[in-house]
Order: structure tokens, then C-alpha cells, then sequence
């Protein structure tokens, strides 16, 4: 991607929720003459509601972006796509839809790896 990441929005919508099955979502709004486009082959698009799309990998099924109709070449990448995201400006958005924890996250333990008793 060239230039800077100007904005991430922290999307706490059910949509976002549902389309990401995570508690929030992170979307980095880009004009897609600012993406450098390495392959699209596997990628699906698909419509989500009337106007509004969803595109992931046709692959592994990892959601890539959303885009709507009114602004066809407007992107909201997903920020799991990002080595290191640093935008200039964070946001969380929809916040009134948050789920109820989500305020507790900071308070949470915070480990690098596994925690010595965890079970998965």
C-alpha cells in the first residue's frame, strides 16, 4: 500500500461482529488506487446486503475487506492484513453496539505466548 494509513476504525457493529465472528472489527479505509495489488485470483466477493460487499480469499476463507456500491473503489481493509499498523488516527466506531466485556479488555492478563495452563 503506498502513503499513510490515515484512520482505523475499531467497528463494534453486529454486521462487523457476524462478518469477522470477533467482538470487533478493524478496518482501515483506503481508495483502492492507494493498494498495491499483488494477486486477486482467489479472491471472492460477495453481497452482502443490498450494495454493500465483502471480499475474502476463495482459499483459506480469510475476510479481506468491505466496500459499498456509493464509493466502488473505497476499501475498508481488514487490519489483520497489516504487518504493523500504525495509523494516524484510531477510532472506535458503533461503539453504543459494543459487547458488554469489552471495556475490561485492558484489565485483562496479558501474556507473549500460551499461558502454562492453557488447555486448547
Amino acid at each position: 500500500m503506498s502513503g499513510p494509513i490515515k484512520a482505523a476504525w475499531i467497528c463494534h457493529c453486529s454486521q462487523c461482529r457476524r462478518a469477522n465472528g470477533s467482538a470487533f472489527n478493524i478496518a482501515v479505509p483506503v481508495d483502492g488506487d492507494r493498494i498495491d495489488w499483488i494477486a486477486r485470483n482467489h479472491v471472492t466477493e460477495y453481497e452482502s446486503s443490498p450494495g454493500k460487499y465483502r471480499g475474502f480469499c476463495g482459499r483459506c476463507g480469510s475476510p479481506l475487506w468491505s466496500r459499498r456500491d456509493v464509493r466502488p473503489d473505497h476499501y475498508r481493509l481488514k487490519g489483520g492484513l497489516f504487518d504493523a499498523l500504525t495509523p494516524e488516527r484510531t477510532e472506535h466506531i458503533f461503539w453504543a453496539d459494543r459487547l458488554p466485556w469489552v471495556e475490561a479488555m485492558n484489565d485483562l492478563s496479558k501474556h507473549d505466548a500460551f499461558p502454562p495452563d492453557w488447555r486448547g
